[in-house]
């Protein structure tokens, strides 16, 4: 099975949890901007949403879902940190519904530093839950 992991951070936190999926699935994690081209049987999605992008997802992230090709990405995994639980999963799935691209039922989200909020996150066991969401998603 041809498994990627691809993310957005402007913080880091997502992209630590990207890396501990892309380890625990023997993969690359992959931010968009750098996404290669050429199909995926199972793709892990990561983003946030951000304050200075209307409490929304940022650009890059909706524009690299809609430069999606459905043939291509054949089922996709949603995942995101935070500095609460928010909308994020939900977004990004929208959008990629819409595309007629299939999403996985199950998401994984943890917290994210923010400034001084949420010290220590996403912390080793978060980034393990991570990456064992990552292994079940993938084995199912």
């Amino acid at each position: 099975m041809n498994v990627r992991v691809a993310y957005y951070s402007a913080t880091g936190n997502t992209r630590k949890v990207a890396e501990a999926m892309a380890r625990a699935l023997g993969c690359a994690a992959t931010g968009i901007d750098e996404y290669p081209a050429g199909p995926a049987d199972l793709l892990f999605l990561g983003a946030a949403v951000y304050a200075t992008h209307d409490h929304g997802l940022h650009a890059a992230v909706k524009a690299f879902i809609a430069g999606l090709d459905p043939a291509g990405a054949r089922k996709v995994a949603l995942f995101s940190t935070g500095f609460i639980q928010s909308e994020a999963i939900a977004m990004m799935r929208r959008l990629l519904e819409a595309r007629g691209i299939e999403v996985v039922p199950d998401s994984f989200f943890c917290l994210g530093r923010f400034a001084l909020f949420n010290m220590g996150h996403p912390n080793a066991k978060e980034l393990e839950s991570a990456a064992e969401f990552a292994k079940k998603t993938a084995s199912s």
